[in-house]
């Protein structure tokens, strides 16, 4: 009952969200506790399993919060207006060299493995940018996803941590084993960019002539900003201090945005009257992905508290067929991100892969072949997630919808990943 109640109100949720039938707040706050009830909780029940589910998400609501509103600050100031112009004098009316640049700017931001810190950086720098040539915001988010997928599969990110972790294996070496891997799935994620390029043209990315000569113009002039000289400049030295301080390590995201803001309120701003009017101009943006992660407290907590999660992962073991000896590897590899997508990667990682741990090792599947079947998809499917908060910080720094983002991303993400899995079995890393 528990393992149908899960995947019926999944299949619901993901059915709402890509039709847009109603706001991802009602969907995630309400559903849950329907199918909670359902299945005989009490309210007392399911308010614990809702505290719990807040407590995941606490971080990423202080976090968000206090970025939003810096980056808010820095657009109203006209600081991206000024950024924006010298990129755009060198990019010209290049919808490819454009995603180039969104790759290269996710890759760099990622080197920290950490995926708050790429959104961070890569969304507010280049959502600007794609603005100015008619790309869908989605379609940023989709780029930032993808290649910090790519990049998640080094010794110091999350998802290898995690797999090393339920293994034992060495991160060193299990990247060396994979690295080859690695480097396919970046190559095809930045080919992948010429038909994306070309999608986006035919829905009216790029300018005309006309328009890339008034854009010309336009930054022939200087770009209009609200603040001196000097504030400006502070701006932008406090803004790539943050930036560098972010990929060094130097401080926490949290702590990092909490402090810059503050810092940049008050240089911006000079009366308690002004910046009180700011922090509540710049709040509105906040407050609805604050609420929309509130929800996703919400669902996770819902779906942990009710045993959900664990009898969905028990249910798809259940049917993954024993039989299949060595090639098992082969085909949870391909299934492994749209079960990322439903059940999230810690489930992956710390349920069904010691499962699949000891079934393989019948067959002589090493645990090095046994990780990167696992890690390899799952790390590049880690930005598209129901289930997770980080995809939803970059959905709303981009006011993006999760929807947008399965029927934008899915495929893509689906296809890189499928590519990867027979890349590495060609090559013998994955067992077939």
């Amino acid at each position: 009952m528990t393992t149908a109640m899960g995947f019926i109100m999944l299949a619901i949720i993901v059915v709402l969200l890509i039709s847009n039938k109603t706001s991802i707040i009602p969907v995630f706050g309400i559903i849950p506790i329907v199918a909670a009830l359902i299945l005989g909780y009490g309210l007392k029940d399911i308010q614990g399993f809702m505290n719990d589910g807040f407590k995941s998400v606490l971080n990423t609501i202080i976090l968000f919060s206090f970025a939003v509103m810096f980056f808010s600050l820095l657009s109203d100031v006209g600081m991206f207006d000024v950024i924006v112009n010298r990129v755009m004098k060198y990019l010209g009316n290049n919808v490819l060299a454009v995603l180039y640049v969104a790759c290269f700017v996710t890759i760099i931001s990622h080197l920290d493995g950490s995926g708050a810190t790429t959104a961070l950086v890569t969304i507010p720098t280049m959502l600007p940018i794609f603005k100015k040539m008619k790309m869908r915001p989605i379609c940023i988010v989709f780029v930032m996803c993808l290649l910090s997928g790519a990049m998640n599969i080094t010794p110091w990110c999350a998802s290898m941590l995690r797999i090393t972790s339920v293994t034992g294996l060495d991160a060193q070496e299990l990247w060396r084993y994979l690295a080859p891997i690695q480097a396919f799935a970046i190559v095809i994620s930045l080919l992948l960019m010429i038909p994306i390029a070309a999608l986006e043209k035919k829905n009216g990315a790029g300018m005309t002539d006309e328009e890339f000569a008034e854009l010309k113009k336009t930054l022939a002039q200087p770009a209009k900003v609200s603040v001196s000289r000097p504030v400006l400049i502070f701006d932008m030295a406090l803004t790539a201090f943050m930036i560098v301080g972010l990929l060094l390590g130097w401080f926490g995201t949290a702590i990092g945005f909490i402090v810059a803001f503050g810092l940049a309120l008050i240089v911006n701003f000079k009366t308690t009257k002004e910046q009180g009017a700011k922090i509540k101009q710049y709040g509105g943006p906040a407050i609805n992905m604050v609420m929309t992660i509130i929800a996703i407290g919400v669902l996770v907590g819902v779906m942990n508290g009710t045993g959900m999660i664990e009898s969905m992962t028990n249910t798809i073991l259940a049917v993954l067929p024993e039989s299949l000896g060595r090639h098992l590897c082969f085909l949870v590899s391909l299934l492994v991100m749209p079960i990322n997508t439903i059940i999230g990667s810690d489930n992956i990682y710390f349920a069904l892969t010691p499962i699949m741990q000891q079934i393989v090792s019948t067959y002589g599947v090493t645990d090095l072949a046994l990780a990167t079947s696992i890690v390899v998809p799952c790390a590049i499917a880690a930005g598209i997630t129901l289930i997770g908060p980080s995809p939803y910080l970059a959905l709303g720094l981009a006011d993006c919808t999760m929807g947008e983002h399965l029927k934008y991303s899915f495929k893509w993400i689906w296809l890189v990943t499928i590519l990867c899995t027979v890349f590495g079995a060609v090559i013998g890393k994955i067992p077939f």
